[in-house]
């Protein structure tokens, strides 16, 4: 999984605590002992970036008494993280602690139930997320979406080849762009080529030309499905992706279609999970 850099963990800090704790050290309790716990409420959660939040604590000193590593589907009611050491640090990283789980653990619960959907329909598709994410939270959501289950479509533009209109429209002709496609596969020996595809027709000329793997892009969902069963006689081994429009509410019906993937910006949007802190002295 993705690994946040002390730097990283530091900026979500000072973005909280930029000049100390006024509070904390105006009531003269800075240098008591003290414990803080983070808990599930009345609902589980899929806990995610909790190696962030047990370094996070260690950057200050508080001593870890136990986690649940990201991934692991917490019951209600229960403490996940357990912290001691100065009052001071326990207040110092409390809310960023807190919101980098609230936010974290909401991607990773809403991409479980999305992922859990869809499996019961069709056990070995893949969801993936997409680029869509809140600037500056990159990591952050892709690791929530791991910690559920899901995978990342695409990283980035730097590591894979995704074709879309806006690249098509700088051919004159199909020939033009036939002639670029196998230019880039002999380029790229060791990455596949995907291309999206808004209609039936377009896909299966992009198929004809090559493509490893088609995106097809808001179909509603009966042409999908007739869109899956049309490829796959002519083409069993394309790899066929669904995206636009997609979430946990109709995620089950676009993986009855037969496609290998669903691509989704959906958990990026999810609410928060919903985590009880609590400071006490020791």
């Amino acid at each position: 999984m993705i690994i946040l850099n002390d730097h990283e963990l530091e900026s979500l800090l000072a973005e909280d605590v930029p000049y100390g704790d006024l509070t904390t050290a105006s009531l003269g309790i800075t240098d008591r002992r003290a414990r803080i716990t983070f808990a599930t409420r009345e609902r589980p959660l899929v806990a995610s970036c909790t190696e962030e939040a047990v370094r996070l604590c260690g950057l200050y000193g508080l001593e870890i008494d136990g986690f649940v590593k990201s991934g692991t589907l917490v019951p209600p009611k229960s403490v996940f993280l357990e912290a001691r050491g100065e009052a001071a640090h326990c207040h110092r990283i409390w809310k960023s602690v807190q919101n980098l789980l609230d936010y974290a653990s909401g991607i990773a619960t809403y991409t479980r139930e999305a992922v859990l959907l869809a499996r019961t329909v069709n056990p070995d598709i893949v969801v993936a997320t997409t680029r869509k994410t809140t600037p500056f939270t990159k990591k952050i959501a892709i690791k929530a979406v791991e910690s559920g289950g899901g995978v990342a479509h695409r990283l980035g533009l730097s590591e894979s080849i995704l074709v879309f209109e806006y690249h098509r429209v700088f051919f004159s002709s199909d020939e033009a762009f036939g002639s670029a496609l196998g230019k880039a596969k002999k380029a790229n020996p060791e990455k596949k080529i995907v291309i999206e595809a808004s209609n039936i027709a377009e896909a299966l000329k992009f198929a004809r030309l090559g493509a490893d793997i088609l995106q097809l892009e808001k179909f509603p969902l009966t042409k999908l499905a007739d869109a899956v069963r049309i490829l796959r006689a002519d083409y069993p081994r394309i790899t066929l992706i669904a995206t636009g429009g997609i979430s946990a509410k109709n995620i089950a019906e676009y993986a009855g279609t037969g496609v290998d993937m669903i691509v989704t910006s959906s958990p990026y949007s999810a609410q928060p999970a919903d985590i009880k802190v609590r400071i006490e002295p020791l």
